[in-house]
């Protein structure tokens, strides 16, 4: 190095820049695909920016190549940095530098375990050895989410507040050794396949018959639960490949709005709910766009999973109804279509609950009766359709008079000794079609 510069200096460089690249995503995978050709990982930079301990243990080359990617991406200036701190001929030795691994190839998707048991609605339990727990987070797939963390910490920088990781350097030392010498015990960790990341909009394929499950091509793993263990286990891969023993992973396929509800009752220590409702036990799409509709907007708290509405608590209906409903009225294709399908809904219902909020409570008003969701569901499907916007509702919905005493219902054949009768959700649907017909 050059006289006056030294590895600590270069370390108090490289630390002022860190809390920019937590916050962008794009540049940290700028700078990994540049790294990449040295066989610096993605892992690799994480564990240098995420425990200032490992900054100090990493080799000057390292720190050298991180040091540049990071002037390059937030510094104005078009300094040639590297000449700061190398002379010439230490610059071309540096331009050749290939790390040492203990491995022999990152791990590319799809992926496949076997063994899996599938425990609930996109729910996945698979023993996993240790090295390969090493290997999914050296090769990127495995990853830190801030956004799904209960204890993610907060960090004071120029531009306000970020979230960073939340690691206790000791007990990742105490973790990694265990792992090494083999003594670790096995526990459970919890990875969620982020929802969008696939390349096809898809990111697990399970296997029933085979029972395996497959990581598709582009698939993101966030770690919902045991990041210290996770961080931890790929430290020691990267001193010991053949790590001996294996941790319980359960697989998830999850939003975000649904990942921090298995962290709220994570941290009420409830257990993980039984696959009994309609809601863990089937596979339509329909269904994943109600666990949305659960999570997040005007239907939260207003959907039951038990077959009888209880209108006195608020519910307005049954989660098969409006699963069932959505199934007839949008297409949907893939788990990406889910959340864009969910946020239609919920535009339409924010402006029903708004402009009818009087009806809500009225027992002689059937528009906020289970089965009439049916309607609004399709209503909201032609609307979206034909692309006129929800805060048209009123004009459309004020054609229909909606009191038990309409005598347009008995009709139609949809009142029956005053309820709702479930054999024409057909009338239902034509109903609400022939609103934006007319």
């Amino acid at each position: 190095m050059k006289v006056g510069k030294t590895k600590d200096l270069l370390i108090e460089d490289i630390k002022t820049k860190i809390p920019l690249l937590v916050q962008d995503d794009a540049i940290l995978d700028e700078i990994s695909i540049q790294l990449y050709k040295h066989n610096i990982s993605i892992g690799n930079i994480l564990e240098l920016i995420n425990d200032e301990n490992r900054l100090y243990e990493a080799n000057l080359q390292e720190l050298l190549l991180l040091g540049e990617q990071l002037h390059l991406k937030f510094n104005e200036t078009e300094e040639d940095w590297i000449a700061e701190w190398l002379n010439t001929s230490e610059v071309k030795e540096l331009r050749l530098y290939i790390k040492e691994s203990p491995y022999e190839e990152t791990i590319i998707l799809p992926y496949t375990f076997e063994n899996v048991l599938k425990t609930g609605h996109n729910e996945y339990v698979a023993v996993v050895p240790n090295s390969i727990i090493g290997k999914l987070w050296m090769s990127g797939i495995t990853k830190y989410n801030p956004n799904i963390q209960r204890q993610a910490k907060k960090k004071k920088v120029k531009n306000g507040i970020i979230e960073v990781m939340n690691l206790n350097p000791k007990s990742l030392k105490e973790i990694e050794k265990q792992t090494v010498e083999g003594d670790l015990i096995t526990s459970t960790l919890r990875y969620n396949a982020k929802v969008g990341s696939g390349l096809d909009g898809n990111e697990l394929m399970y296997d029933n018959r085979n029972r395996t499950l497959t990581l598709l091509e582009g698939t993101s793993l966030d770690v919902l639960d045991g990041a210290h263990r996770t961080f931890s286990i790929y430290n020691a891969y990267m001193k010991k490949a053949d790590l001996e023993g294996s941790m319980i992973v359960i697989f998830s396929n999850m939003s975000e709005a649904q990942c921090k509800r298995v962290q709220v009752d994570m941290a009420k220590a409830n257990p993980i709910p039984k696959p009994r409702l309609q809601e863990l036990a089937k596979d339509k799409l329909s269904d994943e766009v109600v666990i949305e509709l659960k999570a997040e907007g005007e239907l939260k708290g207003r959907i039951t999973s038990n077959s009888n509405v209880k209108y006195s608590y608020g519910e307005v209906v049954t989660f098969s109804e409006l699963s069932n409903a959505i199934d007839d009225s949008f297409k949907i294709n893939n788990r990406l279509e889910v959340i864009h399908v969910a946020k239609i809904i919920n535009e339409y219902m924010m402006y029903l609950f708004v402009y009818y909020k009087a009806n809500l409570m009225d027992k002689h008003s059937l528009l906020f009766k289970s089965r009439m969701f049916i309607g609004h569901i399709e209503l909201a499907a032609r609307m979206f359709e034909k692309n006129i916007s929800f805060d048209q509702l009123r004009k459309y919905l004020d054609k229909i008079d909606f009191t038990i005493a309409n005598p347009l219902w008995e009709e139609v054949g949809i009142l029956r000794y005053g309820n709702i009768s479930s054999r024409n959700k057909m009338e239902i649907r034509k109903l609400f079609q022939q609103l934006i017909q007319e």
